[in-house]
């Protein structure tokens, strides 16, 4: 059976997400979901649902990963991530019955041998062979999050494809 993956990194103003399908490659698909700040909290979540509802409808994911919430923030940033979160869990298990995996920051630093986020920004940039001087960090990061969360996923925890090959001098990542 393919493995259809669809990946989120949840934020209450940008929730990033990446999905692939199928082998050598296949479909590679990724995004951000953008709620607007100037709406109350209730209707921010109201809209984030139904956005994740058609990714969800549209890709019909086999596998979900979203990443653990951050607990570095204060504390009123800590609970709005937590519903954005807890939103997102029920989501997809009403909708595609599946209860997604939550995966580590740590686990996807370790995989790419990063020291924090920036550096996990800065390889997936690498990667893709994007333009640095057009894709931000401050913008960008929950996208190259979903995007890393995705291939750590597939290749450290399904096993399915590789995308770190080891090398005499360090290590290369094909997507």
């Amino acid at each position: 059976m393919l493995m259809r993956v669809l990946s989120l990194d949840i934020s209450a103003s940008s929730t990033g997400w990446a999905f692939a399908f199928g082998q050598a490659r296949g479909i590679f698909e990724y995004g951000l979901i953008k709620t607007n700040p100037k709406f109350g909290e209730a209707e921010r979540l109201s809209f984030f649902r139904q956005e994740l509802t058609k990714l969800l409808q549209e890709f019909r994911p086999t596998h979900i990963v979203i990443e653990d919430v951050y607990s570095g923030v204060n504390v009123q940033i800590l609970k709005l991530l937590a519903k954005f979160a807890g939103v997102a869990e029920e989501c997809c298990m009403s909708v595609s019955s599946i209860e997604p995996v939550v995966l580590s920051t740590n686990t996807v630093k370790a995989y790419f041998k990063a020291k924090n986020k920036k550096d996990v920004f800065d390889i997936i940039i690498d990667i893709f062979g994007w333009d640095d001087s057009k894709i931000d960090y401050k913008k960008h990061n929950d996208l190259t999050d979903a995007i890393a969360q995705l291939i750590c996923f597939y290749d450290k925890v399904l096993g399915y494809r590789k995308f770190r090959f080891e090398k005499e001098y360090g290590y290369l990542y094909e997507v």
